[in-house]
């Protein structure tokens, strides 16, 4: 290890007597030591701004500038603040000065004719200090570039299974938009159908043509819509900030989650304030409501009796409530607290990744600049008794 002491004073007798005392010492094996001189102050800061200095013995009594004014100026800098210091004086033998010495971050202060019994064993400390010091610093920097590295693997992990929730959830979306386009499929083809037989045995009249092809128009303008409504959900990313109404938005998403609710007998019942106007990221908050419908479709999936999700929006002074709310029996009290954490699930792990709910949590609390909480509740709905999750949305006015 490379060792750098640096001794100042504007006698070079005293200097001489230094570089010889410390060369004689004993050090360990792995210690390569190299004594530089200053015979002032202005030198010996900027030769501690340029090199690593382990130790600084320092005169006090020098023209110009004192011992203890480098003292000062090296403590105020980031890079020599921690050299220790030891002052060697002939002039300053008072307590006071000692105490004053000490004062301004000296670690030693010892008086001339320099005694080689008391400094040496000093200097030798001191030496060690800085090589534990820097063994430490080493560590920590290796440490850290292994956190970094770790992390950055971790990130990317983690970006690969929130690729695989959104596709996860694209899945599902397109399995819903089978669903709803098989009856406009359905009833176009028979729209076209019927205009063929009809012509085929001089049946067709205007009228008829005419309203065929309005059902036609009808049925393939709401599969554009479907269309356009998944499109909007893979485009997530690029969502940006607009004005927009949030009962539209909220039955944007019930559009794609529908079919699949209405296959496994889930009704849904809504109270939605129409006047509802919020600047904010649409996309993402139709994601993060799929989402948790998607969890409250998993709970209800298993019930024999009647299935309801319950989406209620309200206006506050502040802000805005989303409340969804489900019969599904609720989440055990003892995961309740978790289900926002990244890779926690209650399903198997061939069913999710468990960052649907990290991903809203996410979106919810850094995209939209809102909070959301999840708690059990009890009510009565139509004479049943119900418990369920509720999760409350708060997004800002």
């Amino acid at each position: 290890m490379d060792i750098k002491i640096l001794t100042v004073d504007d006698n070079q007798a005293n200097l001489d007597t230094l570089r010889f005392l410390i060369n004689d010492i004993d050090f360990e094996d792995d210690v390569n030591l190299e004594v530089i001189e200053a015979t002032n102050g202005n030198d010996a800061l900027s030769i501690a701004l340029k090199k690593n200095i382990a130790l600084i013995i320092l005169d006090i009594q020098m023209p110009i500038m004192d011992g203890f004014e480098v003292a000062k100026y090296l403590k105020k800098s980031s890079k020599t603040k921690d050299i220790p210091i030891v002052f060697l004086t002939a002039a300053f033998k008072s307590e006071e000065m000692r105490e004053y010495g000490l004062h301004l971050g000296a670690f030693d202060y010892f008086l001339k004719p320099i005694d080689p019994l008391i400094l040496v064993p000093k200097i030798k400390l001191y030496i060690h200090l800085y090589s534990i010091t820097n063994e430490l610093k080493n560590s920590n920097k290796i440490l850290e570039q292994k956190i970094k590295d770790a992390i950055e693997q971790n990130s990317k992990m983690e970006a690969q299974l929130y690729e695989a929730e959104k596709l996860s959830s694209m899945g599902e979306m397109i399995g819903n938009i089978a669903h709803q386009w098989r009856q406009p499929l359905s009833v176009i083809s028979t729209a076209a159908t019927g205009v063929i037989v009809q012509h085929e045995f001089n049946m067709l009249k205007d009228t008829m043509l005419i309203e065929s092809m309005e059902t036609i128009d009808k049925n393939a303008q709401y599969l554009s819509k479907t269309i356009d409504d998944f499109r909007d959900f893979i485009k997530g990313d690029s969502d940006e900030k607009v004005v927009f109404n949030l009962k539209e938005e909220i039955e944007k998403c019930l559009d794609i989650e529908n079919p699949i609710l209405k296959q496994n007998n889930m009704e849904v019942i809504l109270d939605l304030d129409e006047s509802i106007e919020i600047n904010s990221f649409p996309n993402g908050l139709v994601q993060s409501l799929i989402n948790i419908i998607n969890n409250s479709k998993d709970a209800l999936k298993e019930k024999k009796e009647e299935k309801y999700i319950f989406i209620t929006t309200k206006k506050n002074d502040k802000d805005i409530d989303i409340i969804i709310k489900d019969n599904g029996g609720g989440i055990p009290e003892n995961i309740i607290n978790k289900v926002f954490e990244p890779y926690f699930t209650t399903k198997h792990q061939s069913q999710g990744t468990g960052l649907g709910l990290h991903m809203t949590y996410n979106i919810i609390k850094d995209g939209l600049n809102g909070s959301i909480s999840v708690k059990n509740t009890e009510y009565n709905y139509n004479g049943l008794d119900c418990k369920g999750a509720v999760f409350t949305i708060k997004l800002p006015i």
